[in-house]
């Protein structure tokens, strides 16, 4: 089976390593942009090893160069969102195409093929808000494009599938298939320090709705609490992305520099050593107009790691978690920081919900389960 998959600028490793496990070995294809996204997650291993690649292109990289140049200029000035230019005539010949999001110039291009040469199509949907990215008659289109013609939709979480029943796709045409983690690669292990500090860590972009700011002030709150007066307390920032700049400004006005790492961007072969050698993970997301924490993988891949961890009630990951991390209100520094004084002032809790994430992620969030329903989904469209 030759399959085209449309990530667009979202091509990462922990998105495609379920894509090597599928059943039968498709030949897969990679449809890729370049953009700032994108590099982003390069800067970790984009995770296309061995797999046949085609770039796609927005129409601020090529075409035209007086259009192009003119929308360079609206992108840098004007907040217009750049757009891919058409190639869903290079998706001729596969026998099944799979994209991303409702609303994407990508599952634009996937519909028009799909219409073209009754190619199946599968989408999946991580969205979680319904009728989310609707601000425009264009964007609309395309969702109502997309939800008419997509044979399958693929959802991660139960408010994903939710919010595509609100929007009026039939419960008979959603399959849920959680995301899953290497529980070999990310499993318990021991520290590699031997430094005596109560180590906290943050995985992720360092966009204020990664909610890192909140973080940081509750990591504050820790270093001046009577009771951990004690304690090292320090913080590991692994991510890049815009928002270093805002995130470092925040750190010297709280006078948190000899209390937080940037390590930067880590390549994924690198991640489960950084979670063994942590002592606590957080994911302090917030929730915005338009976004919600919509999965959260880097909270399963610590979890698998054995780690306790925090986690805020953004979006799903009141759904992820379970009972198996300290969950507490996003946009909310306190909340945050007297989840970690609960952490590090009792031990015995910390190794309980650790043991209790390595067992919900096993149970719940093994790759291969993942890769073996996926295969059931392409199977029943291309016998």
């Amino acid at each position: 089976m030759k399959l085209a998959l449309l990530m667009g600028n979202r091509f990462n490793a922990w998105h495609l390593q379920g894509f090597r496990m599928l059943r039968n070995a498709p030949r897969i294809t990679a449809f890729r942009a370049e953009s700032q996204i994108q590099a982003h997650f390069s800067e970790r291993g984009d995770g296309t090893e061995g797999f046949a690649t085609e770039r796609i292109y927005f129409d601020t990289q090529a075409g035209n160069p007086l259009i192009r140049a003119k929308n360079v200029l609206l992108e840098r000035y004007f907040d217009r969102a750049p757009r891919v230019l058409p190639f869903s005539e290079r998706l001729r010949g596969f026998d099944l195409i799979h994209s991303w999001e409702l609303f994407t110039d990508w599952s634009a291009e996937a519909a028009a093929a799909h219409e073209r040469y009754g190619t199946p199509l599968v989408v999946t949907v991580w969205d979680l808000i319904p009728f989310n990215m609707e601000q425009t008659a264009e964007r609309r289109a395309i969702k109502q494009r997309v939800t008419a013609v997509a044979n399958r939709f693929i959802v991660y979480t139960e408010r994903s599938r939710m919010a595509l029943e609100l929007e009026g796709i039939a419960p008979g045409r959603i399959s849920l298939i959680p995301p899953g983690v290497d529980t070999d690669l990310f499993s318990p292990g021991q520290h590699n320090r031997s430094d005596g500090e109560f180590e906290i860590l943050f995985v992720g972009w360092l966009v204020p709705r990664k909610g890192i700011d909140f973080l940081l002030l509750a990591v504050h709150q820790l270093l001046s609490d009577p009771k951990l007066r004690d304690r090292r307390i320090r913080l590991r920032i692994v991510g890049s992305g815009a928002g270093r700049d805002r995130v470092e400004r925040l750190i010297a006005r709280l006078g948190l520099q000899d209390a937080c790492i940037f390590n930067g961007a880590a390549p994924y072969d690198r991640m489960p050593d950084i979670f063994r050698n942590a002592d606590a993970f957080v994911l302090p997301s917030i929730a915005t107009d338009e976004w919600q924490e919509q999965f959260g993988m880097a909270l399963i891949e610590a979890m698998a790691c054995g780690k306790p961890a925090v986690a805020t009630l953004s979006g799903a990951l009141e759904e992820i978690a379970g009972d198996a991390a300290l969950l507490c209100q996003p946009n909310d520094f306190l909340a945050l920081y007297r989840s970690l004084r609960t952490l590090i002032l009792d031990p015995a809790r910390a190794a309980a919900l650790g043991a209790a994430a390595r067992e919900r992620v096993v149970k719940r969030f093994d790759l291969r389960g993942h890769a073996r329903a996926l295969s059931d989904v392409y199977d029943a469209l291309v016998p």
